[in-house]
């Protein structure tokens, strides 16, 4: 008989007694008079009770809790790894973490009601989603491709009922070529929806064991279970995102022969079989996208109802070499980055209540910063770019421009960087060159900072004290200069198309109306502005960041906004 079997006070005083509840917070089982005392008790009445019979559920969560390379019980937590540790690890893998190991007991309290578990589970479901989307299109595409093979065969039918037996032989010779590539053609699709089909199911068994953690888990395996599925879903969805970024459809066509229906003599093939093969590209929505989709309405925000308010302002730690900040974002989970620009080659992660998380390493000295998603950044620095996961700090795309490049943007999966002597490069995700806007982004030699929306490009011009706004072709729409906005640094956009700029010497934030007319000041040097250069705006977590170039100081604001639909 298992412990959840057995009322756990009546067997602390040798009674043997079949449990009906177990509780999740006290990880025992209670009969009913003891259940009763238990929910009545004034420190275990907010306690959770669960029916016995599903408990044993459980056991299909893998939720690992001892330490595979020591084999003692996880009893420790490192912030700064973001690990469950034993005792053992410490002196093995953590000696300088001293400040950032806390109990797992503190760690994992209430983390059942924490929003990583909800973030894991929306994380799951829209896998699922747009797994079943992937698989519909590909079995779509399989549908297509059968039609246009019986199309063409009847095509070709039609034509061979017209000939006489001089074409057989080389009837039957087309009609092989066919079926040999349509085969192929098929194999191909077969073998990609059964890597999905397999991912799939991979992905439908955590959301199983997720449901099975929120419903009856203790804190202490949904704390670990949570990070450990988080993970694996995140090891699915990265490959179905490398799947599907590089996928080929594939079209049948068939060429006749010019003077087929004149039978002259010579002809020796009654056509050619071609495959168009193309790359084809799904997007694979994530949690953070949809929740978006669902809870933002269109609407147009009032320019003049526009206020901010300080949330949190934090220092970061010194650097070996001079401090210097030219980047700065905002991630999806509200933690903070910042590009230092010096010989640590670190970009700093910091969370959104000003606590230094980790440094995580770079291959140079980082410039700029763009988010991508919720792990993927794109990273500028003296004459290439980086694509990045953040999560295992490996580069997904490198690509060398051979002269300075700055400030780089995110926009409609595509990325775009401020190059000398080139202009504005826009990049797909795999880091291909699509095309260059020249003219005055590639002669001004003093635009280090751009930013995107949906059609728009912004970039300031620090020598001109200027704010330039031009379509995504390049052609211009406004251009903003004023002298109270002295050598203009830092840009972001807001929803509606306004854009925020810091002036580095005038020791400002303004706020510039999306046609270009308007403009109103946010801070100055009273609000401790002091050679500003990074600015980030969060549209969906309405948070405005700035950041001091050499001081080192980090301001987190909120933006409150009035609106109507």
């Amino acid at each position: 008989m298992s412990s959840s079997s057995l009322c756990g006070p009546c067997s602390h005083a040798n009674r043997r007694k079949h449990a009906q509840k177990w509780c999740t917070d006290c990880e025992e089982g209670f009969c009913a008079d003891c259940e009763q005392i238990h929910r009545s008790m004034m420190l275990t009445t907010d306690h959770t009770l669960v029916s016995t019979n599903v408990v044993h559920e459980t056991e299909n969560v893998a939720v690992i809790m001892n330490c595979d390379i020591h084999g003692k019980k996880f009893d420790l937590y490192c912030k700064t790894h973001d690990v469950a540790i034993c005792v053992a690890c410490i002196q093995s893998k953590h000696k300088h973490c001293s400040d950032a190991v806390i109990s797992l007991d503190e760690a994992a309290k209430n983390s059942k009601t924490s929003t990583a578990l909800d973030d894991m589970v929306d994380s799951i479901n829209v896998a699922l989603d747009s797994m079943k989307n992937i698989i519909n299109n590909r079995n779509v595409a399989m549908q297509n491709i059968a039609v246009q093979e019986q199309t063409i065969r009847k095509s070709i039918g039609e034509m061979r009922a017209n000939l006489n037996k001089h074409l057989d032989d080389i009837e039957k010779k087309l009609l092989d070529e066919l079926s040999e590539l349509y085969t192929n053609c098929k194999s191909k699709y077969g073998k990609v929806l059964k890597t999905f089909n397999k991912t799939a199911n991979e992905i439908k068994l955590l959301q199983e064991q997720a449901s099975q953690l929120k419903c009856v888990g203790s804190d202490l395996q949904v704390f670990l279970g949570t990070r450990q599925i988080t993970k694996l879903i995140n090891v699915e969805v990265q490959s179905v995102k490398s799947g599907t970024s590089a996928m080929q459809d594939y079209t049948i066509g068939i060429e006749m022969h010019p003077v087929i229906t004149s039978l002259l003599e010579g002809i020796d093939n009654f056509g050619k079989i071609k495959v168009e093969e193309k790359n084809f590209s799904l997007p694979f929505k994530e949690a953070k996208i949809v929740q978006a989709q669902i809870v933002h309405t269109p609407v147009r925000l009032l320019f003049d109802s526009t206020g901010i308010r300080l949330r949190k302002k934090f220092k970061i730690k010194e650097t070996k070499d001079e401090t210097k900040v030219y980047g700065c974002v905002i991630l999806p989970n509200s933690h903070i980055l910042v590009a230092i620009y010096s010989e640590d080659k670190v970009i700093m992660e910091y969370s959104d209540d000003g606590r230094h998380i980790r440094d995580i390493s770079v291959s140079d000295k980082p410039y700029d910063l763009a988010v991508i998603d919720s792990y993927l950044i794109a990273v500028s620095y003296d004459d290439f770019m980086e694509i990045m996961n953040i999560i295992d700090n490996n580069a997904q795309a490198k690509v060398n421009f051979g002269s300075p490049c700055w400030g780089i943007s995110y926009q409609n999966r595509k990325i775009y960087i401020k190059v000398d002597e080139e202009g504005i490069v826009e990049l797909d995700l795999l880091g291909n060159r699509l095309r260059t806007i020249g003219g005055k982004f590639a002669e001004a030699g003093w635009i280090f900072h751009i930013t995107t929306t949906k059609d728009r490009i912004y970039c300031t011009d620090f020598e001109k004290d200027a704010v330039y706004c031009c379509c995504m072709t390049g052609e211009d729409i406004w251009t903003f200069t004023d002298e109270s906005l002295s050598n203009a640094r830092g840009i972001s956009a807001d929803g509606d198309e306004n854009v925020f700029v810091v002036g580095r010497e005038s020791n400002s934030l303004m706020m510039i109306q999306h046609d270009g007319k308007v403009v109103k000041t946010l801070l100055t040097e009273s609000d401790c502005l002091n050679d500003p250069v990074g600015v980030h705006y969060n549209k969906d977590k309405q948070l405005l960041l700035i950041c001091n170039q050499y001081t080192g100081e980090v301001f987190l604001y909120s933006v409150t906004k009035e609106s109507y639909i």
